[in-house]
This record gives structure tokens, sequence and C-alpha cells, in this order.
């Protein structure tokens, strides 16, 4: 998998690096950006799914609320679980999920930023991006421990998950109820929208690679999610639906441009990076 991340990265690089630079690109629009709320709500609302997850003997039903399957997902899952090896499938989906897909998301908005020479939006951007995805996953976390539907490795009894750990249980304590919605597929498809829309936003010349990219990467971990017999179809076009909503509703509604709106901006806050001996220099300006 790191060949296929670099592999995923290099390529986002070349298209960036291919894009014409032969006119200098239009000033980015400005995005409404207080660092005094977003990072709280960024970092509370992170902790927060963090300590969940910490949580889960107290937090997951005993059983499941949820047990019943419908013909759609049934037949979804008998076509797509990778019979024998499906904890290959779920690997894959970890590392897809919590590498490739933040790396591409956030790298690529990065990238679109410097080719268009705006790097001074970079770290409002990406704290925008980051915020939408912790208010999707926090949102999923809920769902999960109130709907309490059974997982498919649990329902149909798949000795290749139950099994394949050295003993025949559940391979993640406290979690075999906790299927609706997929978490992996709103996490990858929130941070595809949040930094497409924040690219389309700014009116970077990279937004369709943005787009392209993050959505190619979400379509492979909601696929994963299914061979991996951890997820079914509904799971995971729900946490799609869900990721999707909160990248482009988030920034779109709470940090567009506001004309004639006071206040902090993007250039309240900037990160540089410069060349030093050989090495490279940081530093933070900004209204705190």
């Amino acid at each position: 998998m790191r060949a296929i991340a670099a592999i995923t990265l290099s390529a986002a690089l070349v298209a960036l690096v291919s894009l014409s630079p032969a006119a200098a690109a239009e000033p980015s629009p400005e995005l409404t950006y207080w660092p005094e709320t977003d990072l709280p709500i960024t970092v509370v609302g992170g902790a927060a799914w963090v300590a969940t997850e910490l949580a889960k003997k107290g937090l997951a039903p005993a059983s499941c609320r949820w047990c019943a399957v419908g013909r759609l997902d049934a037949s979804v899952r008998d076509a797509v679980v990778w019979r024998g090896n499906p904890d290959t499938a779920h690997d894959l989906s970890n590392v897809t999920v919590l590498g490739v897909a933040p790396a591409s998301a956030l790298g690529l908005t990065a990238l679109a930023a410097w080719h268009d020479g705006r790097s001074e939006n970079i770290t409002a951007d990406l704290l925008i991006v980051t915020e939408a995805m912790v208010v999707a996953m926090d949102l999923n976390q809920l769902t999960k421990y109130v709907v309490g539907r059974q997982r498919p490795y649990a329902h149909f009894g798949n000795d290749d998950v139950l099994c394949s750990h050295g003993g025949c249980s559940p391979p993640v304590p406290h979690d075999a109820d906790l299927s609706f919605f997929s978490g992996h597929t709103t996490a990858a498809f929130s941070l595809a929208a949040a930094s497409g829309t924040v690219a389309s936003m700014r009116g970077y010349r990279a937004a369709p690679w943005v787009w392209a990219q993050g959505m190619a990467i979400a379509a492979l971990s909601g696929y994963l999610r299914m061979a991996g017999d951890r997820h079914y179809l509904t799971d995971v076009l729900t946490g799609a639906a869900v990721g999707s909503a909160a990248g482009v509703l988030i920034p779109y509604l709470f940090h567009g441009p506001r004309p004639g709106v006071a206040g902090p901006d993007t250039r309240s806050f900037r990160l540089s990076i410069a060349p030093a001996h050989g090495g490279a220099g940081v530093g933070v300006a900004g209204h705190f």
C-alpha cells in the first residue's frame, strides 16, 4: 500500500505541475475563517470521537437492535465479499482511509493553493477540510451507537473473520453491532467533498483533480468495507451521502465568502515555509 500511496500522490503532483502556468491565476476568494472558533471545534470534535472509541465497551449495545438483513444488502454482500481473505480487504480499507485519503485530500488541497501562488490559504483550507471531516465522523459515531446494526460478518457467522485472529470471536471487542453507517466511508467522502469544495470555492485551477482523486479513493474505501464483510451496501451508501453532504455544506454554508461582513479571514492567520541553510524554516504570523 505504500506503493499505492506513492503512485497516487505522484500522479496528483504530475497533474498539478502539468497545468499550464502561462497565465497568472486570478486572486482566489477569501473564505470566512475564524481560527479561534474553527480550531476548537475541530480539536474538541476530534477528541470526542477518540473518547467514544475508547469508551466503546460502555457505549456499544449489548446486542443488535437492527438485526434483519434486506434482500439487496444480502445479495450485494454475497457478490462482493472476499471469500477466504476478507481481512485483507479490511486491512487495505484501513490503509486507504487512515493514510491515502487524508494524504490525498489535504496534500492536493495544499498543492492546488501553492500551484496558484496562494500558499497563504493553506492553513485555513486544511483546517476547514479537517473540520468538515470531524463533524461528519461525530455524527457517524452517534448514529452507530444509537442504531446498533449487526455487522455482516457477525450476522452470517463468517469464520474467515471470526476465526482469523486465534479464536472464534469478534475481531474487535464490542464492535459487532456498530455497522450503520460506515465510518470509513464517511471519513473518505467527507475529506474528498470538503477538499473539492474548498478548491472550487477558492477557484483553484486544480480543483477538478482534487475532486476526481478524492472521490475515486472514497469509492474504493466503500468497496473495501463491503469486501471485508464489515459493512452492507446501505451502510456504505449512507456513509457516502452523509460524508459528501458534510464535506460540501460545512465549507459552503459556514466558510463561504461573505461580502460586506467584517471580521477575520484567511489573512488573519498565516503559515510560511522558506528554505534555510539546507533545510526549511517555518513561520506563523497573524492575530490571535
